[in-house]
């Protein structure tokens, strides 16, 4: 007799996903929807969960203003880079929010340049190269009590 396992466990959403609306639970399916580009909604929409202007996030990418408007426009999605940048911001995002449980006050400390990252806001640092894990890193300590 043969048997088939049927999973009754979901896995959870990929960190920061679920703030991009992607339906991602594993880092291949979340490294092809970064491959693809993520549709201008996504970057809008961590934008509004922010509470900045559509201009500061572009701003704080690095995209013009008039590129993004036309890739929005033609209806293509971000370049893979600006998608995979758009996803350190998310994964930080998340990460602050359930750090500090209050999302404004997460918001607050996202946007504050700190010492620990060089003056730098945490949302700017995660940017950098290893950013993202850095700021993460950091808010793990904080919850475990080890102040940087």
């Amino acid at each position: 007799m043969t048997q088939t396992f049927t999973p009754t466990w979901t896995p959870p959403p990929f960190p920061g996903t679920s703030l991009l609306g992607l339906d991602a639970s594993t880092l291949l399916e979340l490294g092809d929807a970064v491959d693809q580009g993520f549709q201008s909604a996504a970057l809008e929409g961590l934008a509004r969960h922010l509470g900045m202007t559509l201009g500061q996030m572009l701003a704080l990418l690095g995209v013009s203003e008039s590129t993004y408007h036309s890739r929005r426009r033609s209806g293509r999605p971000l370049s893979a880079d600006d998608s995979a940048a758009l996803y350190h911001l998310a994964r930080v995002t998340e990460a602050a929010e359930q750090y500090f449980t209050d999302p404004a006050e997460a918001h607050r400390w996202l946007s504050a340049p700190r010492v620990t990252f060089g003056n730098r806001t945490p949302l700017q640092f995660a940017l950098l190269p290893g950013g993202a894990e850095y700021v993460t890193a950091v808010l793990g300590r904080l919850e475990h009590g080890v102040y940087v």
